[in-house]
């Protein structure tokens, strides 16, 4: 994502503010999105001499931006390919760029070369890849494609299989909490309840979440069922047992739809009213997932089955439901392209998440043994295409566990995407600075779901993060005021 020449500006105590903007969905020639490789992405080590294969696991993140395009082809620039692919034994470092083009006039097809740099731990070679297939294997913005060295040497060539999807975290929270590494105690404590990111931090504490609700202390960590975020960083989200808001004076449910803004956006028996169920107040379906669309659809998942044969209705705890009274996906249409060895099994689902394309990413509720994928757990991410995400302890892997289980479950899904980005660029609502701590707060009002503040020494750069991506309409900045004589700030929105 590029911003924009400065749309507005707002000064205080010589500081200055801007706000820019990138397409939602389409990618243009003046932004990037920033990409990251997923489950599936290898690097191979081979030669003609006939040693043994090196194969290995490969994670790390590119940048992508449109070239040009025509009717026919789109072509786009990887910049700034940053990949590492580790076992115990080798490590290799990979640095460059690319060129991949998209497109076709009968059939749709792909094309991807790239100029890197792949080092080990004896050499540092230069490297020319290129694609040898030239079919699609998944929908677009996600990318896979294997390349094939074209200067290799007899004693060695790589290739490289490149899975990887416009994504900058996951947001989530896991069904068992866990102890990190990387705090001392007791701060590393990270409940079931918390919303974190897999960048290794937490978005929002469960207690957080719930605050306004005005629940009597001490306040129990009461999970965090589902999750997703309206525009302005709403945050709406589910719990996974009954409390009561003092605040509101009535209780909150498993299946109730919440606000952290200390509102009740669906109770449950709003949800499932449109399907013709009629539920008493005290009736709960429970809440297992939830994404809210463009056009304000919900879309939602129960924990309990709602099977009533008379009235011709029968609604799955793994299928994909929407407040509209539809079976948007069923749990067999999620599970089409996988190969459980249980056949017509209700996996469950305990969240998902709805590309732009239509693909789903989602978790299923209970784990089962693939015959393409091997041992699927219920904390995975997997996609409706048939393939896994990411692994569940991958998800976590930034907060180094203390804790050894082979899975932590994951109870929340959210996706912070440059393929969604609001049209209407945000506003800045004010800069409020205080001189005795050297502190300043950055208030604005925007559209998106989440926000990322960054700064500047001079007005044109270059802008270095300042704030997390974080939901919420402000930013403190401790101290800037001590460290900083001018300083200038630009806002980002997803």
């Amino acid at each position: 994502m590029n911003l924009r020449p400065p749309l507005g500006f707002l000064a205080a105590c010589g500081l200055s503010c801007f706000c820019g903007i990138s397409h939602a969905q389409v990618l243009t020639t003046n932004n990037v999105w920033a990409y990251s490789l997923l489950e599936g992405s290898v690097l191979v080590d081979d030669c003609y001499c006939g040693r043994p294969t090196i194969e290995i696991p490969m994670r790390g993140t590119f940048n992508l931006t449109l070239l040009d395009n025509n009717p026919l082809f789109a072509r786009y620039e990887l910049r700034d390919i940053s990949f590492v692919a580790t076992n115990e034994f080798q490590a290799y470092a990979v640095t460059g760029s690319g060129v991949y083009q998209i497109g076709g006039e009968v059939a749709l097809v792909q094309d991807l070369s790239l100029t890197v740099e792949i080092k080990d731990s004896f050499t540092n070679r230069l490297c020319y890849l290129t694609n040898e297939l030239e079919g699609v294997k998944r929908r677009w913005p996600m990318i896979q494609s294997l390349v094939t060295q074209t200067n290799g040497l007899i004693i060695q060539f790589f290739r490289i299989e490149l899975a990887a999807a416009p994504l900058r975290e996951i947001w989530g929270s896991t069904s068992d909490g866990f102890t990190s590494a990387k705090w001392q105690s007791p701060t590393n404590k990270i409940g079931a309840g918390d919303l974190i990111s897999t960048g290794g931090r937490i978005v929002k504490s469960n207690a957080e979440l719930t605050r306004e609700f005005g629940v009597m202390p001490p306040v129990p960590d009461v999970g965090l069922d589902a999750v997703d975020f309206a525009p302005g960083g709403e945050i709406l989200f589910s719990i996974n047992q009954n409390i009561f808001s003092e605040r509101l004076n009535v209780p909150l449910r498993h299946g109730d739809l919440l606000s952290n803004r200390g509102t009740i956006v669906k109770r449950n028996q709003e949800l499932l009213s449109a399907f013709g169920l009629v539920f008493t107040e005290e009736a709960d379906a429970g809440f297992d997932a939830v994404h809210r669309m463009d056009d304000g659809q919900i879309l939602f998942s129960i924990s309990t089955d709602l099977i009533f044969p008379s009235a011709g209705i029968s609604l799955s705890h793994g299928d994909i439901l929407s407040d509209r009274g539809e079976i948007f996906r069923t749990n067999a249409q999620l599970f089409s392209r996988f190969h459980p060895c249980i056949l017509n099994h209700d996996f469950g689902l305990e969240e998902l998440y709805v590309w732009p394309s239509g693909e789903i990413w989602f978790s299923p509720n209970e784990g089962f043994q693939d015959s393409q994928l091997g041992l699927v757990q219920a904390g995975d991410i997997l996609s409706d295409q048939g393939y896994r995400v990411f692994g569940n302890l991958e998800l976590v892997s930034a907060f180094a566990p203390l804790e050894k289980p082979t899975d932590f479950g994951w109870d929340a899904l959210f996706i912070v995407t440059d393929a969604i980005t609001p049209a209407v660029p945000p506003s800045i609502a004010g800069i409020v600075a205080d001189p005795s701590t050297g502190n300043v707060t950055i208030q604005w009002k925007g559209a998106g779901r989440v926000f990322q503040l960054e700064r500047a020494a001079t007005l044109g750069g270059p802008y270095l993060q300042t704030s997390p991506i974080l939901p919420g309409l402000f930013f403190n900045d401790v101290g800037i005021l001590r460290n900083q004589g001018q300083s200038f700030y630009s806002l980002r929105q997803w």
